[in-house]
C-alpha cells in the first residue's frame, strides 16, 4: 500500500484530502507545519510527499528545498498544493524537484490523478 505524506495546515483539506486518498485504498500521514512534515519525510519514508506552499512557520518553499537537499528523502517525489496559480511559481517549484503542481481548489478526481501518475494505483480493489 503507497504511503503518502500530506504537508497542510489547513484542516479541512488535511481531512478531505486524506479521507479521498485512504478511501482509495492509499495508507496518508498528515503533518499541519513544515517542521512537522520534515519529521514525519524522515520517519516514514513516503512514497509521495504533497506540500502546501503557504504555511506558518517554515514555508513550503523552504521544506521542499529541506527535503531535496536531505539525501535520505531527496528521491521522494513532491506534489505542490497550493492556492496560487501563477506560472512563474510553478516553474520555480518544478526546478526546485517538484514533480507536479496541484492548484486549490481541486477536485477529488484530479487529487487522485496526481497522486496515480506518480506512485500508480493502490491494491485496494474497491477503489
Amino acid at each position: 500500500m503507497p504511503k503518502i505524506l500530506v504537508i497542510e495546515d489547513e484542516l479541512n483539506i488535511q481531512k478531505l484530502v486524506k479521507a479521498n486518498l485512504a478511501a482509495s485504498g492509499y495508507q496518508v500521514f498528515v503533518a499541519s507545519d513544515g517542521e512537522e512534515g520534515l519529521g514525519l519525510a524522515k520517519l516514514e519514508s513516503p512514497d509521495l510527499i504533497l506540500l502546501d506552499l503557504m504555511m506558518p512557520g517554515i514555508s513550503g518553499w523552504d521544506v521542499l528545498t529541506a527535503l531535496k537537499t536531505n539525501p535520505r528523502v531527496r528521491e521522494i517525489p513532491v506534489v505542490i498544493m497550493t492556492a496560487s496559480a501563477h506560472k512563474d511559481e510553478e516553474d520555480k517549484a518544478r526546478s526546485m524537484g517538484a514533480v507536479n503542481y496541484l492548484v486549490k481548489p481541486f477536485s477529488a478526481d484530479e487529487l487522485l490523478r496526481h497522486v496515480k501518475q506518480v506512485v500508480g494505483a493502490s491494491d485496494n480493489k474497491d477503489a
